[in-house]
């Protein structure tokens, strides 16, 4: 699988990557009253009363400028005039723990590297410059004045550029695909073969070849009934007789993550098999109705008439499309958005923002909740990922109010296969093209 990341030449990407975000890291400076943005990579925590340490997770802020996601207390310096960014190594002795994690050769030269060995020493050169400095991190390392420490203005002129994703980005979430799938088929595989829940997360992890704590989400592996949760992460370690299956699991690579769902039947001749087909003809026609321009509310409601269209093809709903949709019917079967922006965050930031100053799209009446509204743009990375659940609970409420509108006779058949949503990760281009980067792993 490496060859083919080799191919894209990642450290040409990587200096188009630092050269790109400098640029716009100093048009952030440029339209503020400061000079210099820090960015720290955060620290680790140690649980409540006890000297075992939590997973250390980097500042998504940090790991979007480089692939040091194991490297607690270092910092990244952008200039508003400098040729290069300035990182921070600390270079600590530690005899208890691995030596830390390097950024790879070809990409050092890109960056101008100063290793410190405490905080003190870092202080005396970051002083120099605090009038003019924010500093962005969750613990305030520096002691900075309250209104330089993640100011609303910086981070939002952040977040808006975040969604427009470099070549080097691109390259990083397509492999990080290429990795996720042969887990993908593994995982199917082992469900086929009887395996449990905690079983197949397990033969997941061992094909991507990461550990659960390299995951960029936890895996939501889910048989039967826990296809309906929908973010299921209480895994079974006893065997039940297998009817469905929903796995949402995706692979990180240099900080960039892939988020891929998939869903099963056990047996390809039930009905259960048959409405997944459906739902994958229509996922692949909402991917197709994206592009640049399109808006997230308008593909929010062409997801809804389509999953409405399959409940009246299976004979689940005993009103019309249009009720269904009106009355808010479809919320029961499909109460989450279509997708997300995806980046250094999973569900990356910036996807409600009208522009950098931090004002906000008007939210949809009908769909107010949803993570994305910004018109879809260019360079942008998107889940496209359609459900249709049976949740006891909404089944229950919907029951409730509104009666007459399903055959709850035929609705309780349903109930034990859980759900079904299919994800893939798209990238819209310049030319209008949309790269679907989970199919074409798929096929290769």
């Amino acid at each position: 699988m490496e060859s083919a990341i080799n191919k894209t030449n990642l450290p040409g990407l990587f200096k188009q990557h630092i050269e790109e975000k400098l640029a716009r890291f100093q048009g952030i400076l440029a339209a503020s009253e400061y000079n210099h943005i820090i960015i720290g990579s955060g620290s680790g925590k140690v649980q409540f009363q006890d000297d075992m340490a939590y997973p250390f997770k980097a500042n998504p802020y940090f790991k979007e400028w480089l692939p040091l996601d194991k490297r607690s207390h270092c910092f990244l310096h952008i200039h508003s005039s400098a040729h290069k960014p300035t990182l921070y190594l600390s270079c600590k002795e530690d005899i208890w723990h691995t030596a830390p994690q390097e950024l790879p050769k070809e990409f050092s030269e890109h960056l101008e590297i100063i290793h410190f060995i405490n905080s003190d020493e870092l202080k005396k050169i970051i002083i120099k410059h605090q009038k003019r400095l924010v500093f962005i991190n969750e613990t305030n390392d520096f002691d900075m004045p309250e209104s330089q420490w993640n100011p609303s203005q910086v981070l939002n002129a952040i977040d808006f550029q975040r969604r427009s994703k470099t070549a080097y980005e691109h390259a990083c979430v397509r492999q990080a695909t290429r990795l996720a799938v042969p887990a993908h088929r593994a995982a199917e595989s082992a469900f086929m073969a009887g395996a449990t829940e905690l079983e197949i997360a397990s033969t997941y992890l061992s094909a991507c070849k990461k550990s659960d704590n390299e995951m960029p989400y936890a895996i939501i592996a889910g048989i039967n009934e826990h296809a309906a949760v929908l973010h299921h992460h209480q895994l079974n370690s006893q065997p039940v007789e297998p009817r469905s299956f929903l796995i949402d699991a995706g692979v990180q690579y240099n900080n960039y993550a892939s988020d891929i769902t998939r869903t099963y039947a056990y047996d390809k001749g039930s009905d259960f098999y048959a409405m997944i087909k459906h739902l994958d003809n229509a996922q692949q026609q909402l991917v197709a109705e994206g592009g640049i321009g399109k808006s997230p509310m308008e593909l929010q409601f062409s997801a809804q008439q389509k999953i409405a269209q399959i409940l009246m093809e299976f004979k689940l709903l005993k009103v019309s499309v249009e009720q269904a949709l009106d009355n808010n019917i479809i919320n029961t079967f499909f109460p989450h958005g279509l997708g997300h922006h995806l980046g250094s965050n999973v569900h990356d930031k910036g996807s409600r923002l009208a522009n950098p100053q931090g004002e906000l799209i008007t939210p949809s009446p009908k769909y107010p909740n949803l993570r994305a509204s910004a018109p879809m743009q260019v360079n942008q990375v998107y889940t496209v990922e359609p459900g249709i659940y049976f949740i006891p609970s909404l089944l229950d409420k919907l029951r409730a109010q509104q009666p007459d509108s399903l055959d709850w006779n035929q609705i309780e058949h349903w109930i034990p296969f859980g759900g079904i949503r299919i994800e893939d990760n798209i990238i819209l281009h310049a030319d209008g093209r949309i790269e679907n980067i989970t199919r074409q792993a798929f096929c290769q």
